[in-house]
């Protein structure tokens, strides 16, 4: 979602955009940086001031982008939502900031598969650009449509650049998070048939988060949004 490109009725701000008035709900997208994917679950947040942030192009480090993030959210606390990679971007946020935070599809602890994400973002910054983009811009609206997006969705949907895709791989490899998420009684959430999902209940559970399951895959907000919004903080 191009900043051109701003939904009828949303206002362009810094780092993305805004919505309706009340308190501040943050909308962190997935490893693309787009908040397109929040575009069914945001009509059914009303009663919030929804911001669907753009994730800036920080570096290799989730605390640089967290930090990119939190200088262009407005003053106060904020409710933060974060698909998948955008979860570990909301973890590490400035904790007195965060009242809420809500994941996902996102890893509750660091993932065994470091290297792996290492060298792929390695060969990532080796590959052409116009050779990425050929590869990587249908496999990312493949994914989409898989977790249930047509073809208005996929029409306005954004890659990110090789390298700033290569700087999120490493900063999942290298975490570097604090032990605790930050917010009240933290919510991790997926989707049951989310093949990214390799934990279980249990293993939340023994981390003090909250675990969740609705229906739908790797996006379940895209899917079945209404099922995503039930678990979803209440303003107030």
């Amino acid at each position: 979602m191009r900043r051109s490109d701003a939904p009828v009725g949303w206002r362009v701000v810094p780092g993305g955009f805004e919505a309706g008035d009340g308190p501040v709900l943050v909308l962190l997208p997935g490893i693309r940086g787009d908040p397109t994917e929040y575009v069914r679950l945001a009509p059914r947040l009303s009663r919030w001031r929804l911001r669907l942030v753009t994730l800036p192009d920080a570096g290799p480090r989730l605390a640089d982008i967290a930090a990119a993030v939190a200088r262009d959210l407005p003053d106060g606390a904020w409710h933060v939502v974060g698909a998948s990679f955008g979860g570990l971007v909301g973890w590490a946020l400035p904790p007195e900031r965060v009242r809420t935070l809500t994941t996902i599809g996102t890893l509750p602890y660091p993932t065994p598969r470091g290297r792996r994400m290492r060298l792929a973002a390695a060969l990532l910054r080796r590959t052409p650009e116009r050779l990425y983009r050929e590869y990587y811009g249908p496999r990312a609206r493949q994914s989409l449509q898989d977790d249930g997006a047509d073809g208005t969705i996929l029409d306005s949907v954004q890659i990110s650049t090789r390298d700033a895709l290569a700087d999120r791989l490493h900063a999942i490899a290298a975490w570097g998070l604090p032990a605790t998420p930050p917010g009240r009684h933290p919510t991790w959430m997926w989707g049951a048939t989310d093949r990214f999902v390799t934990w279980t209940p249990a293993e939340v559970r023994a981390r003090g988060l909250e675990p969740v399951i609705v229906p739908g895959g790797h996006r379940p907000h895209l899917s079945h949004p209404s099922e995503v919004a039930r678990w979803l903080p209440v303003p107030d």
